[in-house]
């Protein structure tokens, strides 16, 4: 009997835990801003995408670079270069400072209890599920993750040396992990879910960290 007993209390305890152990979703506002007069950036076009020569780290600027550019080839843009480009990509990306809150969310345990009764003293154990048992309160630190492309025209900006931009798109997400990395796979995403486009408001985008698309940008180098 007390075999079957933890046999059981095992397998609950097994099944608590798996339940528990969810795939991570990243939340990402995106607004895309268009200019009017601009010509359609329609797949086709060729690009060349810019890096930041003053960027501090140089090696993640090349590594998001090769993203973009792999993004653009899915999309079907033309990759060419400086000299022949239609459009000029540029980006930007950062962390904002970090923003602690409380959060209260319930817990899931194991309870103990003693007692006497009619056959006499006794132990019993039980297991309680969220919702039914404590609640637990803890401060966490939140960050605003933010990305942003800028198009420009390319023959213009060669011909004049100023930009005129075309498309701008912004992406945001407020979460606990300041691994910019990492959550630079879900921005970029759900910016490119929008680019090109005007969408008038800020648009939502649940990406799932087994996202395939999240997971074929972790294997660009």
């Amino acid at each position: 009997m007390k075999k079957f007993f933890w046999f059981f209390l095992l397998t609950i305890l097994g099944m608590a835990m798996f339940g528990c152990a969810s795939t991570r979703t990243y939340q990402v506002q995106v607004n895309g801003y268009t200019e009017s007069a601009a010509p359609s950036l329609a797949p086709g076009a060729s690009l060349f995408v810019l890096e930041d020569e003053k960027a501090q780290n140089p090696l993640l600027e090349k590594e998001v670079k090769a993203k973009i550019e792999k993004l653009l080839t899915e999309r079907g843009y033309l990759l060419v270069p400086y000299d022949r480009a239609d459009y000029y990509l540029s980006f930007s990306y950062g962390l904002g400072n970090p923003q602690t809150v409380s959060l209260t969310a319930p817990s899931w345990g194991i309870g103990w209890g003693f007692g006497t009764g009619y056959y006499g003293t006794g132990v019993s154990t039980g297991i309680y599920w969220p919702g039914w048992g404590p609640f637990s309160t803890k401060n966490q630190a939140l960050y605003d993750r933010w990305l942003r492309l800028t198009v420009a025209e390319g023959k213009y900006q060669r011909e004049t040396g100023k930009s005129r931009t075309v498309w701008v798109g912004e992406a945001h997400s407020t979460g606990a992990s300041s691994d910019l990395r990492e959550v630079l796979n879900p921005l970029l995403i759900a910016a490119f879910e929008q680019f090109g486009m005007n969408t008038g408001r800020a648009v939502l985008a649940n990406i799932k960290q087994n996202d395939p698309r999240v997971r074929g940008l972790e294997r660009v180098p």
